[in-house]
């Protein structure tokens, strides 16, 4: 515990490759991106990224995964998947972030709206997906297809694929949709839900 509490203050001040070796270190020490406290920690305060127990995978990218992101618990997400919450400004003169962002060193306020961007409990994210700003919420339970353009909100339960991505079908009827949200079984740790595992085993038939 105390050398992760060290890593995690020493993650602050350190260079991208010290970075990385932290964040090593400490997804081995705590028993991967599942259950790590600190991984957690790291990517909330050092990267504006909020990411839900048991979620794993491609959330915890910082190259990818932009600032204001909220991410729910038991989110399952395949590598190279991007999240933005801003865009160049086209109306503007230049389109170079010279003139529009501040970590540049050139001006000195952000000169464009960031988004937020929530992600809801039990999302699969595919591989090379993408959610671009216009796109500020995906619903619990949603499916993004691999190879997917997210340009606008995903509704709870629905498999979404393409470019632009549109709705397929949704994973359930409406019916069994209300019954999973009002369990709000994410809420419970997996120590809980294991008493009961049986029941995410086989659910229902797919819903087409």
């Amino acid at each position: 515990m105390f050398i992760n509490n060290f890593l995690y203050n020493l993650y602050g001040i350190s260079n991208r490759s010290l970075r990385k070796l932290i964040l090593k270190i400490i997804y081995k020490s705590e028993g991967g991106d599942f259950y790590s406290i600190t991984l957690r920690k790291i990517f909330e305060k050092y990267h504006g990224v909020s990411i839900g127990m048991y979620s794993y995978g491609g959330c915890f990218s910082y190259d990818n995964i932009q600032a204001n992101t909220v991410i729910g618990r038991y989110c399952s997400f395949a590598s190279n998947v991007y999240i933005y919450n801003g865009n160049h400004p086209i109306t503007f003169k230049s389109l170079h972030p010279f003139f529009y962002n501040p970590d540049v060193g050139h001006v000195d306020e952000l000169k464009i709206k960031r988004s937020t961007t929530t992600i809801g409990n039990d999302v699969w994210v595919g591989q090379n997906a993408i959610i671009l700003p216009s796109a500020s919420e995906i619903g619990n339970g949603a499916v993004i297809a691999a190879g997917s353009i997210v340009t606008k909100n995903v509704p709870p339960f629905a498999i979404i694929s393409g470019n632009p991505a549109k709705i397929m079908r949704y994973r359930f009827s409406e019916d069994i949709i209300n019954k999973i949200v009002q369990s709000a079984w994410w809420d419970k740790s997996i120590e809980e839900l294991k008493q009961n595992k049986s029941e995410f085993e086989t659910f229902t038939k797919p819903y087409f």
